[in-house]
């Protein structure tokens, strides 16, 4: 199902698949949890899922509680503790290992998904959830890498959209965030369009400086100031205008 890739596309899974019916609709994998939220016509760009270096960095403490009793029952049994030391022990030492397992299972079962129409993020093993949102209500995109990422190579990316009540809010620690970041950006733009700065828009023919702009052919049905003019205002240094698309504030 999945790519060498660290963010891979899913594909569907061949119709013989060596998996019981029963364990299947039981105990579904990720991947095939995720396929049966795709539409008919509906393509996965991208595919990405909690990276487990984070996992580990984020379980550090629970790691440490681990060793740390494990330690202190050696040492009680070897002081004479006896059962009741080494029972204890065990007891502490498995209930803090289930958290882990069940903590690192639910990370398993997290899958974010790019298609051609929206942004999915899926989660649960037992009772499985589901938001998403559409390409067109994306407002806002940020992206928030902590040291332990930049060192393993994880980051968390927001999306904020039109709808405030969306459970589709922070895309956590990516296993390829950068890449997750970039398809996000290209999809928005595709499908919302970008602006362009009034100074470079090709107005006319290119001129010396490769392509149209005010300066070179100015358009008579939207006027405005020169290339060699300035816009004024009150209590700031005057700023000239941008010639060829460059910028005004460029020293």
């Amino acid at each position: 199902m999945r790519s060498s890739s660290r963010a891979s596309v899913v594909t569907r899974r061949p119709a013989g698949s060596r998996r019981h019916p029963i364990l299947s609709r039981v105990l579904p994998t990720p991947d095939d949890v995720l396929q049966s939220y795709l539409t008919h016509e509906e393509v996965f760009i991208l595919v990405d899922e909690p990276a487990t270096s984070a996992f580990l960095v984020d379980s550090i403490n629970e790691v440490l509680i681990i060793v740390a009793i494990a330690l202190l029952t050696g040492f009680a049994v070897g002081q004479g503790g006896g059962v009741v030391a080494a029972s204890l022990g065990v007891i502490v030492i498995g209930v803090v290992s289930s958290v882990l397992v069940v903590q690192r299972l639910q990370r398993w079962y997290t899958r974010y998904a790019l298609t051609d129409f929206r942004l999915i993020h899926a989660w649960g093993v037992l009772n499985r959830r589901l938001a998403w949102i559409p390409w067109s209500k994306v407002t806002d995109v940020s992206m928030t890498q902590t040291l332990a990422g930049r060192i393993f190579g994880y980051a968390t990316v927001r999306i904020e959209s039109a709808n405030e009540a969306s459970g589709f809010k922070a895309v956590k620690d990516l296993r390829d965030p950068h890449r997750f970041h970039r398809v996000v950006t290209e999809m928005v733009q595709a499908k919302q369009g970008k602006t362009v700065p009034p100074w470079m828009k090709p107005d006319g023919p290119p001129g010396p400086g490769g392509r149209g702009g005010r300066g070179d052919s100015p358009n008579p049905l939207r006027p405005g100031p020169l290339p060699d003019q300035a816009v004024t205002i009150p209590g700031l240094p005057r700023i000239a205008m941008p010639d060829h698309g460059g910028d005004p504030f460029d020293d």
